[in-house]
């Protein structure tokens, strides 16, 4: 189990949905209700999660709270946090990332500011009439489907070349077949 990086007591891990349709296991303070990301896990969490996941206590928020200002470090390797810097990102959301293992730190609230963000920006580029669209485009074609699997966190099959690898394959099964009963028919076995 991971420490946390701010009250350095154990986190538990929690599930998060994401897309598309699988669930990514994410580390998360009981004590402050930080959240750990490892690489790549941030992105792809549906943005209804935040409200589970960042959901506030009131009795918790009632104690006070001393905010040391002293550096944090990654739970994984143990370098030392950065806050990430994103010119995209608006100044009330503060990241901090490791700059080894890309992991990502989230006090209590930021997780729900990003994907608040996150979900606004989506739906600000792409009306919702197009993301219905693209989306049963995408459903209809093979080369969209992610899996995931051991190519690493996704892996992106290509629906094209395993079908003619199967059609090769039919055809010298069946030439192989053919020729095997004309050789029978000639030899006489």
């Amino acid at each position: 189990m991971l420490q946390c990086p701010a009250c350095h007591v154990e986190m538990r891990e929690v599930s998060a949905r994401a897309n598309p349709g699988t669930l990514i296991v994410l580390d998360q303070c009981g004590q402050c209700g930080g959240i750990w990301c490892d690489k790549w896990e941030l992105f792809p969490v549906q943005p209804d999660e935040a409200k589970r996941l960042d959901s506030v206590d009131e009795e918790q928020l009632k104690n006070p709270v001393t905010l040391e200002g002293k550096p944090l470090y990654c739970p994984r390797c143990t370098d030392r946090l950065h806050v990430f810097h994103d010119p995209v990102l608006p100044q009330e959301i503060q990241l901090q990332r490791c700059r080894r293992c890309d992991g990502l730190w989230l006090n209590r609230g930021q997780f729900g500011r990003y994907k608040r963000f996150q979900q606004k920006s989506r739906s600000e580029k792409m009306p919702k009439e197009e993301r219905l669209r693209k989306l049963t485009q995408a459903v209809q074609d093979p080369r969209s489907w992610v899996t995931t699997g051991t190519g690493g966190i996704f892996a992106y099959p290509q629906a094209e070349e395993e079908a003619s690898d199967l059609a090769s394959n039919t055809v010298r099964g069946a030439f192989r077949l053919i020729l095997q009963t004309l050789l029978r028919l000639v030899l006489g076995f």
